[in-house]
């Protein structure tokens, strides 16, 4: 028993679901990796650059 081949509005709808999906997946994605990953990160590396860079200068301080 052949499958019979997905057409018309069935295909069209197909199509409008998965480009609907992918897009929103994309730009979920996108959001949650510049507007939420990035800033902690960038945000975190910043205050251990900021605490080696006391500790460095305690330390030229004390010799």
């Amino acid at each position: 028993m052949a499958i019979a081949p997905i057409t018309g509005i069935l295909r069209r709808q197909l199509i409008l679901d998965l480009g609907i999906g992918l897009g929103a997946g994309f730009i979920m994605g996108n959001w949650f990796w510049y507007g939420y990953h990035m800033p902690r990160t960038n945000g975190r590396d910043d205050y251990y650059a900021k605490k080696e860079a006391s500790r460095a200068a305690e330390r030229t301080q004390a010799q």
